[in-house]
């Protein structure tokens, strides 16, 4: 990558722990410097290295927007505030914007177990509809030749003279296909964009104001909403009914699992109705003029240091996780691997004092494609778990 500046933009709202550990594991990235950006009600404990935006509004795309406002960097990247970023996050989610006919990018999303995929690749449709696509390696998907790939707003960059020449993210989508409508509109504009498969990011899925921690609605007026509009917009003539049968059906599971209440069940129906309707309504608001950003503002400088990788028992596990801690204070990036004489399924995850974790059985699955039991010794385990590791983290 050639010496480009780059902002990260995170919008944070009722989340503090979630963005304290997003912040921190973003200290361990490898390409040096970048600056971040917070957009949110919550004010970062590392307030002086880092520009802080004060917004209190169910608003994702205003807040991006202002955002982007306040970035510096000829390249802006979006992570979200319960997402932990792979210490290669930003070198490799960048390396295609190198060429400039490339306007964005994108990487892979894990699950909460930090092994499955939660997001790989997509294509977005005018409808709204996605549907998955194959990439295994960086791949550059030209304007005029494909259907617009799909981002996800957690794990994507934008260079930053295209996005804001298309005037940003829509504010009329304050929640859910906002960054869909952005890649629309580039691809419209026969922007490039390049998916890359290795840069990875583990999404928490947090609880919010929309959501449970175990994914369960608790709102669909604004997925309705944007819905509606996303449909208005980019296929006047398109069906918007269809929504109210899948996200049917997902309310009718959720309530034969039990995780659904009968009056919860009729709020939510109603507010996908009147959800709809709101979205028909509404109308663009896209940024016709942007502010200056200011000077750039470094959050973490000098030479990466290099990964190191520990393994322990369970019962050596507070010893380790101490010097883990020490070595994380002083810069260095950590994963500590705690195998048990089980064939339990693995686990990774971000401490929040500060380094990585995986936990699981000498004998469990890893990795989707592994076997239900294999049989290893402790130190063939640990090995063949770092050197996989490294893969995506030195």
């Amino acid at each position: 990558m050639s010496d480009v500046s780059v902002s990260v933009v995170i919008v944070s709202r009722n989340r503090p722990d979630d963005l304290r550990k997003c912040l921190r594991a973003l200290k361990f990235q490898t390409l040096r410097p970048f600056e971040v950006v917070v957009v949110g009600n919550t004010r970062p404990p590392q307030d002086a290295q880092i520009k802080f935006v004060a917004f209190d509004e169910p608003n994702i795309s205003a807040a991006r927007n202002l955002g982007i406002e306040q970035s510096a960097g000829e390249i802006i990247a979006f992570i979200d505030d319960d997402a932990i970023a792979e210490p290669t996050w930003l070198t490799r989610l960048v390396a295609p914007l190198d060429d400039p006919s490339v306007s964005a990018s994108g990487g892979f999303v894990r699950g909460r177990n930090g092994i499955s995929f939660q997001w790989k690749a997509e294509t977005i449709g005018k409808d709204g509809s996605s549907e998955a696509i194959e990439a295994r390696e960086t791949t550059v998907f030209r304007g005029d030749e494909t259907d617009a790939i799909k981002l996800q707003g957690t794990n994507c960059a934008f260079r930053r003279e295209p996005l804001v020449s298309i005037g940003g993210f829509d504010e009329s989508f304050r929640f859910f296909l906002d960054e869909a409508d952005v890649c629309l509109r580039l691809h419209t504009e026969g922007y490039a964009v390049a998916v890359v498969p290795d840069a990875e990011v583990q999404h928490g899925f947090a609880a919010s104001a929309l959501r449970g921690k175990d994914r369960r609605p608790t709102s669909l007026f604004e997925i309705a909403a944007s819905h509606a509009y996303f449909v208005k917009k980019h296929n006047n003539s398109g069906e918007i009914e269809p929504l109210l049968g899948e996200q049917t059906v997902r309310l009718n599971r959720l309530l034969e699992q039990g995780l659904l209440e009968p009056k919860d069940y009729r709020k939510l129906k109603q507010e996908l109705d009147a959800g709809l309707q709101d979205g028909k309504a509404r109308t663009s608001q896209i940024r016709a003029t942007w502010s200056e950003p200011g000077d750039f503002l470094p959050y973490v400088e000098g030479t990466p240091k290099d990964h190191v990788y520990l393994s322990c028992r369970r019962s050596d596990r507070a010893v380790t996780f101490q010097q883990a801690r020490e070595l994380g204070a002083s810069g260095v990036p950590v994963t500590v691997l705690v195998l048990s004489l089980t064939s339990l399924y693995h686990r990774r995850w971000f401490h929040e004092d500060g380094f990585w974790v995986q936990t699981g059985g000498i004998f469990g699955k890893s990795t989707r494609s592994d076997r239900l039991f294999s049989l290893y010794s402790r130190s063939k385990r640990s090995a063949r778990e770092i050197e996989m590791l490294k893969q995506i983290r030195d």
